[in-house]
């Protein structure tokens, strides 16, 4: 019978113990601010069903309060508990009353520099960074400023460096604490050779890559951007850039060794699509990412839909000097149009020069040759061109494939004269913007602007493709498809010689990866600017960030013209600059 009541006894403490764990909740009181934040943190490890009212419980409660606190220098808190009962409905609380005390002040910070920190700025700037005498300890600091003496380091190539003495003392009785920091930086490492392993392509061609030279101070943001233009090249699968530290420790002069991997000789890509502008669409592309050791690249792109087909290539050619910023392009194509009024069979071949300016802009100076025969609003015509052109440009993102911050900008001039074979004089001008700026996170504005002007005595011989059009994405939203421009007395469209369009648009960040949208377009194509058609759409729109890009489904109509009332719609994918 005595055994019966034991095993009672202890099933009945067992019970009542789980009983009480699953009805008393923490509360923390007397604190705030970053106290308060601080020792939640070190409380966060608890889980709710381990609350008890029990001593053991209440030691590793005061234990976690108080290391929350001495992390931010007061190190004497007074910590009472109490267990209030539960109201009606409700769980019993502990409470853990805590008064923090006086804070630990800082009565000194002594670092000593050595070797090259003694004289190199980016360590002689984080001196500045350590508290003043009086400010309340933080542990977080002292961490903190360690961290960045190593960071400048690693960063900087002082791979010698290390900490002689690294000590935080505190003086509890007088309420101080003293940092005593004495750190060695070594000597800085330079640059060395740099070797490469495995590539195709010839040797001067990757070395002129190398932005860098034997002998300057190793910078880590340097050898990124080594590994970032061997990638962006487009020749190889993988690319590993690495220091051979083992060969430096005497020298100081840090030899770099690169691991790369050929691209596949052939890649084919095939799509079917819809884009509302042009309908389903069917794409394939074969690319070469190289040909030869020289690093030529060669692709070609099929493209069908009702409108449109179209057949192109570009054989790129990269230059000794500058691999991957300067170049010569070699295009060519075919491309049959039938849409609205206009029907054109058009082979084009075009040779450029490439430059990409320190300042991120890319200039290229090109001649093109073009072979048009088409039909524009029942005039009849074949021209030859022979025209040369300027044209300057630049993109800049953050952000990723839906960018919170970029832009893009290009401005072209082209120049047609009979003076060597054209069959028409003119000249060209375009310029193109978008520009896009987030604020606080959730709201995204895109701003588009397009201009153009074509200066010709005889403008029916100037093939479609050079003339302007507005209306339909990235246009103005609310009409179809190239669907603006001056009419002829049948009322079928010709083209224009000008063109001015502009669009506005809001985007607010519904949910994770969901846009709502609210814009306005506007602008016209017109033969004289004293003859105003100004056009205006206006519609909304939802936006997903999608992983290869932003797909977007809009919805715009007409606003203000008596001729034009229909709901148009509009879906994409694809970059916004």
């Amino acid at each position: 019978m005595t055994k019966i009541r034991q095993l009672c006894l202890v099933s009945l403490m067992l019970t009542s113990g789980i009983a009480s764990a699953a009805n008393v909740r923490l509360q923390v009181e007397g604190l705030s601010g970053a106290l308060e934040k601080n020792v939640r943190a070190q409380l966060s490890t608890i889980q709710s069903d381990e609350v008890t009212p029990d001593r053991r419980f209440r030691a590793r409660v005061d234990d976690a309060i108080r290391e929350g606190l001495k992390a931010l220098g007061y190190y004497e808190p007074t910590i009472d508990f109490d267990l209030r009962p539960p109201p009606a409905k409700g769980r019993q609380v502990l409470i853990a009353r805590v008064s923090p005390g006086e804070p630990v002040l800082i009565g000194g910070t002594n670092v000593v520099l050595r070797g090259g920190a003694r004289t190199d700025r980016d360590y002689l700037d984080l001196l500045s960074t350590r508290p003043k005498v009086g400010t309340v300890l933080n542990h977080g600091d002292y961490d903190r400023f360690k961290k960045s003496l190593t960071s400048v380091s690693l960063r900087k190539g002082y791979f010698d460096s290390q900490f002689n003495k690294s000590q935080l003392g505190v003086a509890l009785e007088r309420r101080q604490a003293f940092w005593d920091i004495d750190y060695d930086s070594g000597e800085r490492y330079r640059f060395g050779d740099v070797t490469f392993e495995g590539s195709q392509i010839r040797e001067e061609y990757l070395q002129n890559l190398v932005p860098f030279k034997k002998g300057d101070y190793y910078q880590s943001s340097d050898l990124g951007e080594l590994n970032r233009r061997l990638s962006a090249t487009g020749w190889f699968n993988s690319v590993v850039v690495a220091p051979e530290f083992e060969k430096s420790r005497k020298t100081k002069v840090l030899p770099l060794h690169g691991v790369v991997s050929p691209r596949t000789e052939n890649t084919i890509e095939t799509g079917v699509g819809y884009s509302t502008d042009v309908g389903p669409r069917v794409k394939a592309q074969w690319r070469k990412p190289w040909m030869n050791s020289y690093g030529h690249s060669l692709t070609t792109s099929v493209s069908l839909s009702a409108p449109e087909q179209q057949l192109d290539f570009s054989y790129k050619m990269p230059l000794l000097k500058n691999p991957l910023e300067q170049y010569y392009l070699l295009q060519g194509g075919f491309k049959r149009t039938d849409l609205n009024d206009t029907e054109q069979d058009s082979t084009t071949l075009a040779v450029s020069r490439f430059w990409d300016l320190s300042s991120g802009w890319q200039r290229a100076i090109n001649l093109r040759w073009s072979l048009d025969h088409f039909t524009q609003a029942n005039v009849t015509n074949t021209t030859m061109l022979l025209y040369p052109g300027v044209m300057i440009s630049r993109t800049r993102s953050r952000g990723g494939l839906m960018p919170t911050w970029g832009d893009s900008q290009r401005y072209s001039i082209d120049y047609s004269n009979t003076a060597w074979g054209s069959d028409v004089d003119f000249s060209v001008v375009q310029a193109q913007n978008v520009w896009i700026r987030t604020l606080y996170d959730k709201h995204r504005f895109v701003v588009r602007g397009n201009l153009g002007w074509i200066e010709t005595g005889d403008f029916e011989r100037v093939p479609p493709d050079l003339r302007f059009f507005a209306g339909g994405d990235r246009s103005i939203r609310g009409y179809k498809y190239k669907s603006i421009s001056p009419e002829n007395e049948k009322g079928q469209l010709t083209g224009a010689s000008k063109l001015a369009t502009g669009s506005l648009e809001y985007q607010y960040n519904v949910s994770g990866k969901w846009w709502g949208a609210m814009f306005v377009d506007g602008g016209e194509a017109v033969n004289d600017i004293r003859r105003s058609d100004f056009k205006t759409g206006a519609g909304v729109g939802v936006r997903w960030q999608s992983p290869v890009g932003p797909i977007k489904l809009d919805f715009a109509v007409p606003v203000g013209d008596k001729d034009e009332h229909g709901l148009q719609f509009y879906i994409g994918l694809g970059p916004e600059l």
